[in-house]
Order: C-alpha cells, then structure tokens, then sequence
C-alpha cells in the first residue's frame, strides 16, 4: 500500500504565548486519535507550534484504510421464516435495510443460537475522503475557551486564519477549512521573510521555513534555543559570573511561544534598583516584559537580564537600550509606590478594607478579615500556634491589598504583606504569614511551613468556602468562580502534607457561626464536609489510592484529613495481607447479618455461659484480648498495627461461621452471637469498612 507523509498547518494571527503548547499538544493527540478511529495506519506524528501557526506532520501515513469484512447480524432465524421457509417480516425488513433480497442473507451460529445475517465487503476510504472531517474533529475539541470570529464568515477559532495547508506527499487535498481553501503554501517570519513560501512536498516544511522563512517551527526545538541562547548571552556578558534565572517551565513556554526566530540579548537595569524587594524586580522583568532575570552563583539578582527578541536587528543595542528604557520606567514607579505604601502601617491600613467589598452578600474584606482573625486562632488553639499571633495576623492578612503596589503588581499580593510587616516592627512569624497564606495558589505549589500561616491559609479558604456554600454558591459543571475546588485541595494538602491533626468539622461549625445571620444555607456545614471529602477522593485516587480502599475510609466519615489519610494508607497495605479477602467477606457477612436483625434485642452484654461450641469461647476470647491491644493502639493513630492485630482474627471468624448458625430459634443463643458479631465488627470500624474492600 501507497505511503507518504502529510502535513496540515493552520496560520493564523498571533497566538496566545501562554496556551500555545497546550493547543499543539491538544492538535496533536487530536489528529492521532482521527488517524488510529479510521484505522489509517503511520509511522509518526510530530506536532509543530509558533505564534503564528499549529501544524502537525503525520511520516508514511497510509493511502487509504485496509479493506474490511463487515457483518450485521438480524433477526433469530426461527422468527425469520415461517414452517414454510417463507421470510417473515422482520428477515425482508432487515435484508431491506442490507440492501439485497432475503435470499442473500447468510446464517451467523454460535453458541447461543442461530442468526440470519449479512457480510459485505467494504473498501477502505482514501485518506483525501478521512483527513477533512478527521483535521474538523481534531479542532473542535481543542481547549479554546472562548472562540472568534472574523470576516463575513461563520468560521470560529481562537485568533483569525489566514490560510490552511493540507499536503499528502506533493499533492494539495481538496478540502475547505475554517473557511480557508487547503493550500501549498504559508508565509514564514514576519519581518525576516515576510512573503509566500511555496511547500512542495509535506516532508519540506521544517527545514524550508528555517532556511527561507526564519521560523523555528519545532516548539520543543526553540525552546532549547531560547535556554542557551539566554545561556550564552549572559556568560558572554558577565564572563560566567552570573546565571539565567528561569522561574518555571511554564514562563520558558510563554517566552518561546512569543518568538519565531528567537535572538537573546542581555540588557543592564541600574543598581539603585536592587534595593528593591527582590519579588518586585522578577515580576517587572517577568510578569510584564518577559524577560529573564540573572543571579549571581549565591543565587542574588544583578542588574542585568535576558531578552528574547523576534528579530535579527542590525543595531541590537538601540533594541536593547528601549528595552532597558521600558524596564527602567516599570521599576521607577515601583520604587515610588514601595517608598510611598511604608508611610502608612498595615495596621492603620485595617480600617481601608471597609471600604472593599469581599462578596455582595458576604460583605467587606473587613468583615472578612475578622472572620479569618477568629478562624486563625480557633485553628492555632487546636494546632498549639500562638493565638496571639494567628489572631493579629488574620486582621493584617489581606492589608497589602490597599497598597499602591500592590494595586500595579497584583501578583505580589502577600509577598508584599510580608515586607511592610518587616518594616512596621511585626513579629517574624505574622509576616511569613502574611506571605505565605496564600499558598498553595496552584496544583503543585509548595505549601506554608510557617505554624501561623498554614493556620492562616486553612482559616482563610474555609471562610470562603462556608460563605460561598451558605449563600448557595455552589461549584457545578466546570463553573468555580471562586476557586473552591481548589481552596479545598489546598486544606487537604497542607493538613495531610504538613501532618496536621485537625477535625474540620467544628472548624466548618466555628466557621459558620462566625457569619452569624449571612448565611441561608441550613446544610452549609454537611455540605462543606462533603464536597472536601470529594475533593480528597479525587485527589487521593490521582495519587493511585484503590477506589475501594477510599471508600472502606469514607464510609465511617472522618473529618479529620490527616487521620483519614492514615487510614487510607494503612487500609492499602492491609489489603495487600493474605488475610484481607477472607476478612473482607466475613466482614460483609456480618454486615448483612446485623443490618437485617430487626428484632429488639434484650440481651446487654455478651453471656459466655450460652457459648455452645469452641470456636464462639475462642473468638469471644480474641476479641476481649484485641479490644485491650486495639484501644491502646487507636490513641496513638497506629493504623497499620491495628490491622495487622485484627488479620490475626482470620482464623477464629472462619471457625466461628464454620460451625455456628447464627440465626438459631434459641433467642437468648441468637442474641448473644448477635451481640458478638456487633463486637467484631465494631472492632473493625475502629479503622474503616473493610466489607467494602474489592477483591
């Protein structure tokens, strides 16, 4: 079979830099999952990004599908003729439907009976048939939230489209794309090489925009060209004194998505500046040029940084003096706002948030900073935090909100709390507080490690989420306005990851009662412990956490995350014990026993004197001498041994059910076996539900 590669490229007006990788990717996987449906077999697919263009090269893809044998299967044939052998309407129906008479049908058998059917033999389709309506379905489904339209057109996607290539091997399909007639052709860099580039086969496209349109097309390619053309600039620069300061890979991804023909050049701010706080100076450069910083070996900002420009300028230091110029007017007017805020203390600054509305009906910020002053404490009592200082710090907590700086760098919202709180004399731990309360602000980020802020950081989202859910403000679909789900894997991470041993559920109570008549939810505690709860089952099942084991733990309703993850981890290595799947069943047969007992039962306490055979004396016995071990055992949350205590149980319970009947007509029997049945599996829900557990 005829193979060849095949190029579709899709240019565009510039992308947005921060999702470009993610709408190559998402191109990418959608092309490949077209191609594997329609059974049309390739070698390799690569996917190719910049800002003015998605591609994707599919290697020696198949001409067309492989023929195929298709068989339909009708009516059972003793209900498709007659005593006769006549058809019944049912067999002419369906030999209708196949498109032949009922002659032609054919008997498919197996083990179940006997069928009336139709094989045909179907031709594969060419790839010019599939590639149009595979390329469509691929850029449906791209993560575009908020498509556009342009022109006269009814064609929609995240920026206007100039032109679309569609190429197998040296041949132009004839299809129509987002409005575009598949072409040859694309242009390359927008000032370098600005005019039509003619692909004459799919295989150029690479290399024919790298040498004659100035465009790096393999988005993980310039990506490396963007780290070490930074790299070189600087070692150039310094002599190897200083070092490109890359923050993240999601801020390299922006840069690269930014540039075509990436050229690094290395500017100088003046020193003055440095007496800034170094999170200003990172997010001037970062967050609002896109330039990379430079450190010295000890990690310490110098007065120079990194630009990544999209042009081979033939004066590069008239580029770089006007991007020095830029930069050297952002940090003027941060110098200014930095000098001016520290006039003013944040604790005089309490009486500003009065004036900042938190939530319509939820009231101010002020409002809510009591709140979370109280909510702080409540949790520092709990925690052995000092009140003193999760009770000022909650009040100061959102304070840097009214600062100047924080107005222009809202990004910087806590950092630079925690310097004005330096400068107002505050103690050490409420300005890491103060910093630190808003972690984590994404999946991943690290975690508070101050006592008062990760007090603070749980008060302040389990404010918003008992605010949020007492005014029937309730997360749904993909809808989260006010970020819950992640304010509640927030309190999950920080209670399990920091081992915080803390019962949410009189803190959601404590929460609530702090609103006092704001809320007209009646169910905003159950129901805050339950979505928290959710939000741990998902969590916990991306980490590999068996949807049983979750489940066995859930069951008796732990609000307590740390206890519950102890739990959890203990319930999976017990389920990896020989004893488990024995256990689990009996577990679940005592269940069934116990929840189907609807007599009253007279009985007290367990009577060894109507034990009738060996095994109920020596399980009564096991569960005296466990219940001793096990209680001194839960004080200590030792989880893991508390299980492997009960797997020793295993054989008594087998004994036990071997050659007991329960339900006997004896009452006072019955109710004894009844009553030592309760006692195993109360034992039992010491931990969690084992009955729940799969084999």
């Amino acid at each position: 079979m005829k193979r060849d590669d095949f190029l579709i490229e899709i240019l565009t007006e510039e992308l947005p830099p921060k999702a470009l990788a993610k709408l190559a990717d998402a191109f990418r996987a959608g092309i490949e999952e077209g191609l594997q449906k329609a059974g049309l077999a390739f070698t390799k697919i690569k996917s190719y990004a910049t800002p003015r263009r998605l591609a994707v090269l599919v290697e020696e893809l198949a001409a067309e599908q492989p023929d195929q044998m298709v068989e339909r299967r009708g009516p059972a044939k003793s209900a498709a003729f007659d005593a006769e052998g006549h058809p019944s309407k049912a067999c002419i129906g369906f030999a209708r439907s196949c498109g032949v008479a009922p002659e032609s049908l054919i008997t498919i058998s197996n083990d179940q009976g006997e069928w009336v059917g139709f094989r045909q033999h179907v031709r594969g389709k060419s790839v010019s048939e599939l590639m149009p309506e595979i390329a469509e379905q691929s850029i449906a489904t791209l993560p575009i939230p908020k498509r556009m339209r342009w022109g006269e057109g009814d064609s929609q996607f995240v920026r206007p489209v100039l032109s679309v290539i569609m190429l197998y091997g040296d041949q132009v399909m004839d299809a129509t794309l987002l409005g575009c007639p598949a072409n040859r052709v694309t242009r390359g860099h927008r000032f370098h090489a600005p005019e039509w580039i003619t692909i004459p086969h799919a295989a150029a496209y690479e290399s024919l925009l790298e040498t004659e349109g100035y465009v790096v097309a393999d988005f993980v390619k310039r990506r490396q060209l963007v780290r070490q053309k930074a790299v070189d600039c600087v070692n150039k620069e310094l002599q190897s004194k200083g070092e490109v300061y890359i923050s993240s890979d999601a801020f390299l991804d922006e840069v690269t998505g930014l540039v075509e023909w990436p050229v690094a050049l290395c500017g100088k701010l003046d020193s003055i500046y440095l007496k800034l706080p170094e999170e200003v100076l990172i997010s001037s450069m970062e967050d609002h040029q896109r330039y990379f910083p430079v450190k010295d070996h000890q990690g310490k900002l110098l007065p120079y940084f990194v630009t990544i420009s999209n042009i081979q300028s033939h004066e590069p230091q008239r580029v770089i003096h006007g991007n020095e110029r830029v930069l050297r007017a952002r940090l003027a007017d941060a110098a200014f706002f930095y000098d001016t805020d520290q006039k003013e203390s944040l604790a005089e600054r309490v009486e500003r948030l009065k004036g900042i509305i938190f939530q319509a009906k939820l009231g101010t910020l002020y409002e809510k900073a009591e709140r979370i002053s109280k909510l702080a404490a409540f949790i520092a009592q709990k925690t052995d935090a000092s009140i003193d200082e999760a009770t000022r710090a909650g009040m100061l907590a959102k304070t840097d909100l009214t600062t100047n700086m924080v107005g222009e760098f809202p990004e910087l919202q806590g950092v630079m709390g925690y310097y004005y709180a330096i400068h107002d004399g505050e103690s050490d731990n409420i300005a890491k507080a103060m910093k630190e309360h808003y972690l984590p602000r994404f999946a991943g980020d690290r975690l508070p490690e101050n006592a008062i802020g990760q007090a603070l950081s749980i008060a302040d989202r389990v404010d918003t989420l008992t605010g949020a859910f007492g005014i029937h403000q309730i997360p749904t679909g993909d809808k989260d306005p006010y970020g819950l789900r992640r304010a509640a894997l927030g309190i999950l991470r920080i209670l399990i990851e920091k081992t915080i041993d803390l019962d949410l559920k009189p803190v959601m109570e404590f929460a609530a009662s702090c609103y006092e008549q704001k809320l007209s939810n009646p169910e905003t505690v159950q129901q805050v412990l339950a979505f928290i709860q959710e939000r741990m089952r998902s969590w916990c099942l991306e980490s590999g956490v068996p949807a049983d084991v979750f489940a066995a733990v859930a069951a008796i309703q732990i609000t307590n995350p740390y206890d519950a993850y102890k739990r959890i981890k203990a319930v999976q290595s017990f389920k990896q014990l020989n004893e488990a799947e024995a256990l689990s069943v009996a577990n679940k047969r005592v269940s069934n026993i116990l929840a189907k007992y609807a007599d009253t039962i007279d009985a007290k306490q367990i009577n060894r004197d109507f034990f009738e055979n060996e095994s109920e004396q020596e399980l009564a016995r096991q569960l005296e001498f466990k219940s001793r071990t096990i209680e001194a055992l839960s004080q200590s949350g030792n989880y893991n041994e508390i299980l492997l205590q009960l797997a020793e149980l295993r054989q008594p319970v087998d004994d036990f059910f071997d050659h007991v009947m329960v339900m006997t007509e004896d009452k006072a029997r019955r109710e004894n076996r009844i009553l030592l049945l309760g006692k195993l599996r109360a034992l039992f829900l010491q931990v969690a539900d084992i009955a729940l557990l799969q084999s």
